[in-house]
């Protein structure tokens, strides 16, 4: 393809997503699939979001007491052209399923078909065979990626060449280890020593986990991707545990997103130095966001659901006057502006 063409494509694709992203003009359509996963040995759950042009009711995915759901037409068809796909991760290891259809709605809104994998649910017993999950959820979401391509409904609604990844905490640091930040065996064993201390460092206590024998090999192998062309990783976790030369190395566009502002973030995910050791990165906060402005919205009784039940009702309230939805917007229009700045740079 001559240089010409090269920037008359990157035009064309920079004026169809930017007015997607611009301006929200699709129905979201939602289905389910399960996606052959090599590496963990079982098949996962796969949801995929989607534009289309159908109407009717719409099913309301993930509501509870205490969350609302998301709106979506469950099995309609998808939207006639083609889309970016992006393979999306919400959540660390014990995070409630349904919590990224926000952002997996708002994305398919603005023009781009996404994948969010399931993994296994674990419980306050599972602390010892959850440190696996660091090396099969990346492998989980190259097996959605590759499922996507291979489904006779979705497959051609892809974009070819046109995919990236989208993780929010442990999500965002299997997003990064596709763009190929690997981690360090002897960093990682040494996280929940360190003032940065892992979120999960109580429960590994509790189970028992000693980080420090954890297998190296499996640690420390590689999950790059070389269809991601893109990633986005929001609050991602571990972010000091990587290898410095696996993140020198990273040859593709990285956005960075801090929910809150210095001094609010907790330091397990503070991740604005992550901006220095990867060459084409940009890092960028939302002041009055927290970390539970990833998640979605409450319902009007859920606050006092959770005081009924002895729980704190935080992760319901965010760190200014702003309703989540808004937040929300705001996140989702970050998002889908790096999604469009780094995919449009690819021919």
């Amino acid at each position: 393809m001559s240089q010409g063409r090269i920037w008359t494509f990157a035009f064309l694709f920079h004026v169809v997503v930017g007015a997607a992203a611009a301006a929200p003009e699709h129905g979201v359509g939602v289905r389910s699939m399960t996606a052959s996963a090599p590496v963990r040995g079982e098949p996962i759950e796969l949801t995929v979001w989607y534009p289309t042009d159908a109407k009717g009711p719409a099913e309301i995915v993930g509501g509870s007491k205490v969350f609302k759901g998301t709106p979506a037409l469950r099995n309609a068809p998808v939207f006639k052209g083609q889309y970016p796909v992006i393979v999306l991760a919400h959540g660390g290891f014990r995070a409630a399923p349904h919590h990224e259809g926000w952002i997996a709605s708002s994305l398919a809104a603005r023009g781009y078909i996404v994948g969010v994998t399931r993994p296994p649910a674990l419980g306050p017993k599972d602390a010892k065979s959850a440190v696996q999950e660091l090396w099969l959820r990346p492998a989980d979401l190259s097996a959605a990626l590759t499922a996507l391509e291979s489904d006779p409904v979705i497959s051609p609604r892809i974009m070819p060449g046109k995919a990236a990844a989208v993780g929010f905490f442990l999500g965002g640091t299997s997003a990064l280890a596709l763009a190929g930040a690997r981690l360090d065996p002897n960093s990682y064993g040494r996280s929940c020593d360190r003032h940065e201390a892992g979120l999960d460092c109580a429960w590994f206590v509790r189970g028992g986990v000693d980080l420090k024998r954890i297998g190296a090999a499996d640690l420390g192998r590689s999950h790059r991707d070389e269809r991601i062309k893109a990633v986005i990783a929001v609050d991602p976790e571990l972010s000091t545990s990587f290898s410095p030369e696996s993140l020198a190395g990273i040859g593709i566009p990285v956005d960075i997103i801090n929910l809150g502002s210095p001094g609010t973030i907790a330091p397990a995910l503070e991740v604005s130095g992550l901006k220095v050791h990867i060459p084409d990165s940009r890092y960028g906060a939302i002041p009055d966001a927290t970390s539970f402005s990833a998640f979605n919205p409450c319902t009007p009784d859920g606050p006092a659901l959770l005081r009924e039940e002895g729980d704190d009702d935080a992760i319901c309230r965010d760190g200014g006057t702003r309703p989540r939805e808004e937040i929300h917007r705001e996140i989702a229009g970050r998002i889908t502006d790096a999604l469009h700045q780094s995919l449009s740079a690819w021919p």
